[in-house]
């Protein structure tokens, strides 16, 4: 009797882990609220930490803009300011800092600072997938443990509620890989903008099972691009060609109709000598007459040369209007798709919001499913920088994650239950 109930307890490291399982995820139902909250708007401004990176835009000076990558000091190495301090404030404050040092030196500037890239976030301890990951605001302890795949070596996954976890997961990185190929995208874009060389550096040790898919997603932006622009650049030689065939014609006809006017000039005094020999008689009529038929000609010569040369004027403008307009259709072009990858990249956030909250309904059939033994207990703690250092603290799975902290997800057994596990009779 004693043997057939020994075979019928489950071990206590597979209970532990079917149950933190169903109790992590169904606790992801009260990151809903806090998802709407925190992923499609912030309560409060973002404060920027170390690992940050910065994109300065100033107005008036593109020598100055730039991305700054925050220091583990806290500042970024600004020109002419030197050192600025930037840690713990909202960019409207950063923003101020630098505009009001740089009107010091050079009068007439606006500066604008938002946020390239959010410092990663770590995960360790009793996780599947421990490493670097994305930082996104709103983030919270809770949902930076589902994206490490939850405990480490959880067996169980709760049959169809199991299922439905992967099947989630999955469109979650999906998801997850359409917003970041959207990212590529509009980074591309801006380069094309702003006339500027594309540069994507990927994060290769960023925690992610689509890594060669992101590769090939900056690599297919890189190609675009290189056409794209050797396809400009191909356009332009063309037109400049022209335009300097244009030009050396004008040349050519400009010094055409001046020799015409000179000969112009010497018939036209030819035709007043020739009147004033047939008026005393001394020459015949009609070599004045070949003298103005000679005239007229030259003139009708010199008016149609000169249709020519207005003619040639018209080409060479018409070029360099097209030559302007290239770039400008091509600046139109990428800041029209510019806007609509912005409200693709928000309706890929949201969706991204709802996998979560689909998640957390997966995590609520799982805790009805599984209501035993609500022993063995997952505790969560996090390393952050606190002027300069970094201190360990406790933290509840709902408190927000803040960019550069490194969570520890560690599982505990009370001392009791254990001994009460290796005693039991068996």
């Amino acid at each position: 009797m004693l043997n057939e109930q020994k075979n019928k307890r489950p071990p206590l490291v597979l209970r532990a882990n079917r149950l933190l399982t169903a109790c992590a995820l169904s606790s992801l139902i009260l990151l809903s609220p806090m998802m709407s909250s925190g992923w499609a708007a912030e309560e409060e401004p973002y404060k920027v930490v170390s690992g940050d990176v910065l994109l300065v835009t100033v107005y008036g000076d593109a020598g100055l803009s730039g991305t700054f990558p925050v220091s583990v000091e806290g500042t970024i190495g600004y020109p002419i300011l030197g050192n600025v301090p930037v840690a713990n404030r909202t960019m409207t404050e950063i923003s101020n800092t630098i505009s009001t040092g740089l009107l010091q030196h050079i009068p007439g500037l606006s500066v604008s600072v938002a946020m390239k890239e959010y410092a990663p976030v770590f995960v360790i301890g009793d996780v599947q997938k421990p490493g670097k990951y994305e930082f996104r605001p709103g983030m919270i302890a809770l949902e930076l443990f589902a994206l490490s795949g939850g405990l480490k070596d959880a067996a169980d996954k709760m049959d169809t509620a199991g299922t439905q976890l992967v099947s989630a997961r999955q469109d979650y990185s999906d998801t997850s890989l359409q917003l970041f190929a959207q990212d590529v995208r509009r980074a591309r874009l801006q380069a094309e903008l702003d006339e500027k060389p594309f540069e994507y550096v990927l994060d290769k040790d960023i925690v992610t099972d689509d890594l060669q898919a992101r590769q090939h997603v900056v690599e297919s932006e890189r190609r675009i691009y290189d056409l794209r622009l050797s396809a400009l650049r191909s356009e332009a030689k063309a037109l400049q060609d022209q335009k300097q065939n244009y030009r050396e014609e004008i040349d050519t006809l400009e010094k055409s109709t001046k020799l015409r006017n000179e000969e112009i000039s010497l018939l036209e005094q030819n035709v007043g000598s020739s009147e004033k020999l047939v008026s005393q008689g001394l020459t015949a009529q009609s070599t004045l007459r070949d003298s103005q038929r000679q005239l007229s000609a030259m003139r009708r010569d010199a008016l149609e040369f000169g249709s020519f040369l207005a003619r040639a004027r018209q080409n060479e403008n018409a070029i360099g209007q097209r030559l302007l307009a290239l770039n400008e259709q091509r600046a139109n072009e990428a800041a029209n798709q510019l806007r609509d990858i912005e409200i693709d990249i928000i309706r890929l956030k949201k969706r991204l919001a709802f996998i979560v909250q689909t998640m957390a309904e997966i995590g609520a059939t799982a805790q009805r499913a599984t209501t035993r033994d609500q022993t063995v207990k997952l505790t969560f703690s996090v390393a952050r920088i606190v002027n300069g250092e970094y201190q360990e603290s406790e933290l509840t799975e709902h408190d927000p994650i803040r960019a550069g902290d490194i969570l520890r997800a560690q599982l505990t057994v009370p001392k009791d239950v254990a001994a009460n596990s290796i005693n039991a009779p068996g």
